[in-house]
């Protein structure tokens, strides 16, 4: 038999990982710390022998996400994912931190399981290293991104809406907006750019700026899509990037929401206590400037409820591979009631991550929820 390669370095596992510049923790299945690296007390300011044989849940790390969400709850915690889904991380992640002199620190992260001679999981490593520096610039991007995003003010007794975005990175791809523009008429668009990250930030933030030029046409679907297209083509060249998007527009009055799609995913319509996907047709902004796009009209009824996402609510896969897809939505939808609230938009993201094989959702994801409750 041959030796194992390492068998004969003269170092032990510790005093390797002890010049490692990446923190680097182990935990058992309870996610109690067994190991803690020289590293990670530098960066954390935490020691070893304060932390070892506690939970890294237990008013340590206390991870939050970019908005400040905690992430210590089983489903939402990326260590916990990785050893339930076998899986370690296929890209890292930013979270936040909590440092031992009180604070929180940007961080990336990458997490996989630890398995045994067997191939069962019996734990779980996290390498983790101090995005601060980088972070500055990233975070004012994430700011002024957040405020082309904002929502008017949801105070209109005939209509409710929630909102929710969770980019990819600390920017993403996505876009959407509401407008409100007289007294019974709202002007909304959610688009998808391909990619994710600073370069499609860049492409959405164009969006914003393409909806304040083209804001004479809001009131028109098909022409503001038609020229939005004729706008992003002028910056698309060779095929480098494209968008999805779906425009609509919401008449109080005449009790119809008139849609514009642009290779969208079907939009969700909740009607009683039957929740069904509606297709939408059109190609994808920035592909052929001489595109010409059409409406759809749906009228709309006292308690119904429109669902627009990008493709990062659906295109999301099972352990067997089986994606969710818009019916599969539109199924916890049903579930689980119309997301007409922040609290109910939560537990359906959740419940989206429940039925994948992922640490955390693989691409950037927004979600509109819009419910119609009375006419003029």
């Amino acid at each position: 038999m041959k030796p194992h390669p390492l068998q004969n370095i003269p170092y032990t596992a510790d005093q390797i990982l002890a010049g490692v510049s990446h923190g680097i923790y182990v935990t058992d299945l309870e996610r109690r710390i067994v190991y803690w690296n020289e590293a990670a007390e530098r960066i954390t300011g935490w020691r070893a022998s304060e932390v070892v044989g506690r939970s890294c849940k237990d008013n340590i790390l206390r991870h939050t996400d970019k908005e400040g969400r905690e992430l210590c709850g089983k489903e939402s915690c990326p260590l916990h994912r990785a050893m339930v889904t076998g899986s370690g991380s296929t890209s890292p992640s930013v979270v936040f931190a909590q440092k031992k002199e009180g604070g929180r620190l940007p961080v990336q992260v990458s997490v996989s399981p630890i398995r045994n001679e067997l191939g069962a999981v019996i734990g779980g490593v996290e390498v983790f290293q101090d995005l601060s520096r980088q972070m500055r610039d990233l975070e004012r991007a994430r700011q002024i991104q957040a405020l082309s995003m904002a929502m008017p003010t949801n105070d209109d007794p005939r209509l409710r809406w929630a909102f929710h975005y969770a980019p990819h990175d600390i920017v993403g791809g996505d876009y959407s907006t509401v407008e409100r523009l007289d007294q019974n008429r709202y002007a909304f668009l959610i688009a998808d750019i391909m990619g994710h990250g600073v370069a499609a930030s860049l492409y959405a933030m164009h969006l914003h700026s393409l909806w304040e030029s083209n804001r004479l046409l809001l009131a028109q679907p098909a022409i503001f899509m038609t020229a939005l297209n004729r706008n992003l083509c002028q910056l698309v060249r060779d095929g480098e990037s494209f968008a999805t998007c779906l425009f609509g527009l919401i008449d109080l009055e005449t009790q119809t929401a008139t849609l514009c799609g642009a290779g969208s995913p079907p939009l969700l319509l909740t009607r009683g206590k039957e929740t069904l996907p509606i297709k939408m047709t059109g190609l994808p902004l920035g592909m052929m400037p001489e595109t010409e796009y059409e409406t759809s009209l749906i009228p709309l009824s006292p308690g119904d409820g429109l669902l627009f996402f990008t493709d990062g609510a659906i295109e999301i896969a099972d352990s067997r591979g089986k994606m969710l897809g818009s019916e599969g939505l539109a199924d916890l939808v049903s579930t689980h009631g119309f997301p007409d609230t922040e609290q109910k938009m939560l537990r359906l993201v959740e419940k989206t991550l429940l039925f994948s094989n992922h640490i955390r959702l693989p691409d950037d994801l927004t979600l509109l929820a819009v419910r119609f409750l009375a006419g003029p």
